[in-house]
């Protein structure tokens, strides 16, 4: 695989952003149920909520990416009606956090774990870190990612997918494309790494895992295939659009289609291990 073909491949073309449909940064009050890790559950609202599906930021904060963009935070602020006194709920004490649309519906799903990684010996390393992260696809292996997109002169111009992976029924999760220890020097390793993460979290099933060179090529091609889909995707939405298309549209088109190879990935995982 050529080198950085799943981190920058991923960045995708210019398009106007429409900051009032995305959702994005603080809000002071939020509908949402907890799931406590002793099994009660919580619902009522969050206080000054500030880990949004995607999150604007810049290349200046790769670097400890999870505590900088609020993923790593110690509790959260939370009332059971708007007149109630604020409770504060420590990241130790909560299992997962689903947000609620106005209707009572699932919105968004965020998950806690605790983080591993790869590093370029291709060992396993704990990070020390407890993050919650947005749910993307649940099932024996979960997909959650962090949806990195900039912006320049407040228009929309492309994303950063972080991917992680994790055992629906275990406390750690992998960071599959670490960019907390990317540099200069261990670019060449970045692809062993993405692998290693991938098979620690399908080594339970021998028909998958033992041919993940094979599925790892395939990724590849999977990875070149989404970025070219969604380039002519959002060429479409560009002429059906009076501005060169709406950069929510292009945002949520980016992110579908960087996210897509993963999801495939272990969708093929569920399909040789349904048990």
């Amino acid at each position: 695989m050529k080198k950085l073909i799943t981190v920058f491949s991923l960045l995708f073309s210019i398009s106007i952003f429409s900051q009032e449909d995305v959702y994005f940064g603080k809000k002071a009050s939020i509908p949402a149920e907890i799931i406590m890790e002793n099994g009660n559950v919580k619902t009522g609202f969050l206080q000054n909520f500030q880990n949004p599906k995607f999150v604007d930021a810049d290349m200046l904060l790769l670097g400890n990416i999870e505590k900088k963009l609020r993923f790593e935070i110690d509790e959260f602020k939370f009332k059971e009606e708007q007149s109630s006194a604020v409770e504060k709920i420590s990241i130790n004490d909560l299992k997962r956090i689903i947000i609620l649309g106005k209707d009572g519906s699932e919105k968004l799903i965020y998950d806690k774990m605790k983080l591993k990684t790869i590093n370029v010996k291709g060992e396993i390393i704990d990070v020390k870190k407890t993050v919650v992260l947005p749910l993307d696809q649940e099932g024996k292996t979960n997909l959650y990612g962090i949806n990195i997109v900039f912006t320049q002169n407040n228009r929309y111009t492309n994303n950063i997918y972080l991917p992680y992976m994790k055992k629906a029924d275990e406390e750690y999760g992998y960071i599959v494309i670490d960019f907390n220890r990317i540099n200069f020097f261990n670019l060449g390793k970045i692809d062993d790494k993405l692998k290693k993460a991938i098979y620690e979290v399908t080594k339970d099933c021998a028909p998958f895992a033992d041919h993940l060179d094979a599925r790892i090529k395939k990724f590849e091609g999977d990875v070149k295939t989404a970025r070219k889909e969604g380039f002519e995707k959002k060429k479409e939405l560009r002429k059906l659009a009076k501005s060169r298309g709406d950069g929510f549209d292009a945002m949520k088109i980016d992110y579908e289609y960087s996210s897509m190879p993963y999801k495939d990935l272990l969708d093929g995982y569920e399909q040789k291990c349904r048990k």
